[in-house]
Protein backbone atom coordinates (compact mmCIF):
# COMPACT_ATOMS: atom_id res chain seq x y z
CA UNK A 1 0.00 0.00 0.00
CA UNK A 2 2.75 1.94 0.96
CA UNK A 3 4.76 1.89 -2.37
CA UNK A 4 1.57 3.07 -4.22
CA UNK A 5 1.64 6.11 -2.53
CA UNK A 6 4.64 6.42 -3.15
CA UNK A 7 4.87 6.31 -6.33
CA UNK A 8 2.04 8.15 -7.13
CA UNK A 9 3.06 11.21 -5.30
CA UNK A 10 6.02 12.45 -7.96
CA UNK A 11 2.97 12.15 -10.41
CA UNK A 12 1.12 14.57 -7.93
CA UNK A 13 3.94 16.84 -7.38
CA UNK A 14 4.50 16.93 -10.93
CA UNK A 15 0.60 18.41 -11.69
CA UNK A 16 1.07 20.57 -8.90
CA UNK A 17 4.14 22.56 -9.50
CA UNK A 18 3.04 22.56 -13.26
CA UNK A 19 -0.39 23.96 -12.55
CA UNK A 20 1.38 26.52 -9.77
CA UNK A 21 3.79 27.61 -12.14
CA UNK A 22 1.00 28.25 -15.30
CA UNK A 23 -0.80 29.96 -12.78
CA UNK A 24 2.35 32.34 -11.71
CA UNK A 25 3.01 32.81 -15.40
CA UNK A 26 -0.83 33.56 -15.90
CA UNK A 27 -0.94 36.18 -13.52
CA UNK A 28 2.64 38.03 -14.72
CA UNK A 29 1.36 38.25 -18.07
CA UNK A 30 -1.95 39.62 -16.91
CA UNK A 31 -0.20 42.15 -14.45
CA UNK A 32 2.44 43.44 -17.18
CA UNK A 33 -0.29 43.68 -19.89
CA UNK A 34 -2.73 45.85 -17.71
CA UNK A 35 0.70 48.13 -17.12
CA UNK A 36 1.37 48.34 -20.73
CA UNK A 37 -1.80 48.88 -21.65
CA UNK A 38 -2.77 51.53 -19.09
CA UNK A 39 0.68 53.90 -18.91
CA UNK A 40 1.20 53.26 -22.62
CA UNK A 41 3.18 56.63 -23.55
CA UNK A 42 1.96 57.79 -27.64
CA UNK A 43 5.25 59.22 -27.88
CA UNK A 44 6.96 55.34 -27.66
CA UNK A 45 4.94 53.93 -30.49
CA UNK A 46 6.12 54.42 -34.16
CA UNK A 47 4.01 52.31 -36.74
CA UNK A 48 4.70 51.87 -40.36
CA UNK A 49 1.91 50.53 -42.49
CA UNK A 50 2.44 48.57 -45.71
CA UNK A 51 0.12 46.88 -48.25
CA UNK A 52 0.39 43.81 -51.01
CA UNK A 53 0.64 43.29 -53.45
CA UNK A 54 2.09 47.44 -54.09
CA UNK A 55 4.52 46.99 -51.67
CA UNK A 56 7.22 44.60 -50.79
CA UNK A 57 6.52 43.48 -47.84
CA UNK A 58 8.56 40.02 -47.79
CA UNK A 59 11.59 42.10 -48.15
CA UNK A 60 11.00 44.60 -45.40
CA UNK A 61 10.24 40.80 -43.37
CA UNK A 62 13.89 39.80 -44.27
CA UNK A 63 15.40 43.37 -43.69
CA UNK A 64 14.37 42.97 -40.32
CA UNK A 65 14.73 39.71 -39.38
CA UNK A 66 18.64 40.17 -40.90
CA UNK A 67 18.82 43.45 -38.72
CA UNK A 68 17.99 41.15 -35.32
CA UNK A 69 20.92 41.55 -32.84
CA UNK A 70 19.76 39.34 -30.07
CA UNK A 71 16.38 37.53 -30.71
CA UNK A 72 12.75 37.10 -33.14
CA UNK A 73 10.49 34.92 -31.83
CA UNK A 74 7.55 34.39 -34.33
CA UNK A 75 4.08 33.42 -34.43
CA UNK A 76 2.42 32.30 -36.90
CA UNK A 77 -0.08 29.91 -38.57
CA UNK A 78 2.83 28.62 -40.76
CA UNK A 79 5.46 30.25 -42.60
CA UNK A 80 5.57 28.95 -46.32
CA UNK A 81 7.79 31.89 -47.92
CA UNK A 82 11.13 30.16 -48.57
CA UNK A 83 12.96 34.31 -48.25
CA UNK A 84 11.61 34.09 -44.62
CA UNK A 85 12.30 31.07 -43.79
CA UNK A 86 15.91 31.24 -45.56
CA UNK A 87 16.20 34.74 -43.13
CA UNK A 88 15.50 32.83 -40.10
CA UNK A 89 18.01 30.32 -40.65
CA UNK A 90 20.82 32.87 -41.63
CA UNK A 91 19.97 34.60 -38.14
CA UNK A 92 20.25 31.78 -36.17
CA UNK A 93 23.42 30.64 -38.34
CA UNK A 94 24.56 34.45 -36.56
CA UNK A 95 23.75 33.30 -32.87
CA UNK A 96 20.15 35.39 -32.66
CA UNK A 97 17.94 33.20 -30.80
CA UNK A 98 14.77 32.72 -32.95
CA UNK A 99 12.36 31.14 -32.06
CA UNK A 100 8.57 29.54 -33.79
CA UNK A 101 5.56 29.24 -32.19
CA UNK A 102 3.17 27.77 -34.79
CA UNK A 103 -0.29 26.19 -35.47
CA UNK A 104 -1.24 22.65 -34.89
CA UNK A 105 -1.61 21.83 -38.48
CA UNK A 106 1.70 23.72 -39.66
CA UNK A 107 3.32 20.49 -40.62
CA UNK A 108 1.17 19.26 -43.10
CA UNK A 109 0.33 22.44 -44.60
CA UNK A 110 1.66 22.16 -48.07
CA UNK A 111 4.65 24.35 -49.26
CA UNK A 112 5.51 24.62 -44.78
CA UNK A 113 9.05 25.42 -44.10
CA UNK A 114 8.81 23.79 -40.57
CA UNK A 115 10.62 20.87 -41.68
CA UNK A 116 13.54 23.18 -42.65
CA UNK A 117 13.67 25.41 -40.18
CA UNK A 118 13.76 22.49 -37.43
CA UNK A 119 16.33 20.63 -39.58
CA UNK A 120 18.31 23.92 -39.30
CA UNK A 121 18.08 23.82 -35.26
CA UNK A 122 15.47 26.24 -34.79
CA UNK A 123 13.17 25.93 -32.06
CA UNK A 124 9.76 25.09 -32.31
CA UNK A 125 6.78 25.22 -30.15
CA UNK A 126 3.37 23.97 -31.42
CA UNK A 127 0.42 26.08 -29.95
CA UNK A 128 -2.05 23.22 -29.44
CA UNK A 129 -4.67 24.83 -26.64
CA UNK A 130 -6.45 26.95 -29.49
CA UNK A 131 -8.53 26.22 -32.62
CA UNK A 132 -6.05 27.63 -35.02
CA UNK A 133 -2.95 29.95 -33.85
CA UNK A 134 -3.73 32.51 -36.15
CA UNK A 135 -1.58 35.30 -34.95
CA UNK A 136 1.05 36.28 -37.58
CA UNK A 137 3.18 37.87 -34.77
CA UNK A 138 7.41 38.74 -35.37
CA UNK A 139 9.22 39.85 -32.62
CA UNK A 140 12.69 41.38 -32.76
CA UNK A 141 14.66 42.10 -30.01
CA UNK A 142 13.03 44.35 -28.15
CA UNK A 143 12.87 46.50 -31.02
CA UNK A 144 10.29 45.90 -33.46
CA UNK A 145 6.82 44.00 -33.37
CA UNK A 146 5.62 42.95 -37.13
CA UNK A 147 2.25 42.04 -37.43
CA UNK A 148 -1.15 42.32 -39.46
CA UNK A 149 -3.59 40.40 -41.78
CA UNK A 150 0.28 39.26 -43.87
CA UNK A 151 0.33 35.94 -43.62
CA UNK A 152 4.37 34.83 -43.76
CA UNK A 153 3.41 33.29 -47.06
CA UNK A 154 4.82 33.69 -51.12
CA UNK A 155 0.91 34.16 -51.78
CA UNK A 156 0.56 36.86 -49.09
CA UNK A 157 2.73 38.55 -50.89
CA UNK A 158 1.88 37.93 -54.78
CA UNK A 159 -2.41 37.68 -54.82
CA UNK A 160 -3.74 38.50 -51.55
CA UNK A 161 -4.61 42.39 -50.55
CA UNK A 162 -3.05 41.99 -47.26
CA UNK A 163 -1.50 44.91 -44.57
CA UNK A 164 1.71 44.10 -42.54
CA UNK A 165 2.43 47.07 -39.65
CA UNK A 166 5.81 47.39 -38.47
CA UNK A 167 5.72 48.78 -35.08
CA UNK A 168 8.44 50.10 -32.88
CA UNK A 169 7.94 50.52 -28.86
CA UNK A 170 9.15 49.26 -25.56
CA UNK A 171 5.68 48.76 -24.09
CA UNK A 172 3.84 47.08 -27.30
CA UNK A 173 6.96 44.78 -27.75
CA UNK A 174 7.13 44.04 -23.92
CA UNK A 175 2.74 43.23 -23.99
CA UNK A 176 3.60 40.89 -27.49
CA UNK A 177 6.38 39.37 -26.37
CA UNK A 178 4.42 38.50 -22.63
CA UNK A 179 1.73 37.10 -25.07
CA UNK A 180 4.29 34.86 -26.67
CA UNK A 181 5.40 33.27 -23.66
CA UNK A 182 2.22 32.30 -22.46
CA UNK A 183 1.43 30.52 -25.41
CA UNK A 184 4.39 29.15 -25.40
CA UNK A 185 4.33 28.02 -22.10
CA UNK A 186 0.82 25.94 -22.73
CA UNK A 187 2.53 24.20 -26.15
CA UNK A 188 4.38 21.57 -26.66
CA UNK A 189 8.28 21.22 -28.53
CA UNK A 190 8.32 20.03 -31.83
CA UNK A 191 11.28 17.45 -32.45
CA UNK A 192 12.37 16.06 -35.30
CA UNK A 193 11.55 12.83 -36.48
Amino acid sequence: MKQTTIRKLPRMTHTWVKLVGTAIITLSSLLVNYTACHTSNPADLYVQAWFTPQDPCIDLIVAKILSAKTSILVQAYVITSYDIAKALIQAHQNRVKVQLLIDKDAQTTKGSKVGLLLRHGIPIIIDKTVGYAHNKVMIIDDAYVITGSFNWTHGAQTRNAENLLIITGEKINRQFKNNWYLRAAAGQRLRIG
